[in-house]
């Protein structure tokens, strides 16, 4: 490490640029929190899939299937707009970035299965979704958010729009599916 330089690579950081970075770990550590809901709530009605017996399996499907459509894909695509956008232009981030923008595909492939089957091959797509998705949220928690607070070229307060309320705190879009906002 060159004489004079901090963790992050830089020599005497403002006051602003702490505050910066201590606004962007708050913020990194509620998306951190809202993804475990996410994480969450699928493991909740995925289970609910698994364990419907004749009869409500239908519903639980149909769950499922609206919480893909209206939580999991818009979330997945808000990703790519914000932190994905701006961790990808960070050479550090590049690849990392490119096969995180691969697992979207891949979950998204693997809703699409989902959505075309049904019963017990229906509970086991439902499944892989989850597995995929708690997989792909670890390495966004440990990997992304971590390379975008501690990057002085980045501030995640600005990539997520300033307020991002439309992410954690999510407004009626949140309300109407248990809580859960995109991001």
């Amino acid at each position: 490490m060159t004489p004079g330089k901090h963790e992050h690579g830089k020599a005497g950081a403002s006051a602003a640029e702490h505050g910066h970075h201590a606004g962007d770990a708050r913020l990194a550590d509620e998306i951190r929190v809202h993804h475990a809901s996410m994480v969450a709530e699928l493991e909740r009605i995925t289970a609910a899939l698994r364990e419907a017996g004749p009869g409500h399996e239908a519903t639980a499907r149909d769950q499922v299937q609206r919480w893909y459509a209206d939580v999991l894909v818009p979330h997945a695509d808000e990703e790519e707009a914000t932190t994905y956008a701006a961790a990808g232009e960070l050479a550090e981030g590049r690849l990392l970035i490119e096969g995180m923008v691969q697992e979207h595909v891949l979950i998204k492939r693997l809703v699409g299965h989902f959505g075309r089957s049904e019963g017990a091959t229906a509970a086991a797509y439902a499944t892989a979704v989850l597995e995929a998705f708690e997989s792909h949220q670890r390495k966004e928690n440990e990997l992304i958010l971590p390379l975008l607070v501690h990057s002085p070229a980045v501030s995640l307060t600005e990539v997520m729009g300033g307020g991002h309320g439309h992410q954690l705190d999510g407004g009626d879009k949140a309300a109407e599916h248990g809580g859960h906002a995109h991001h």
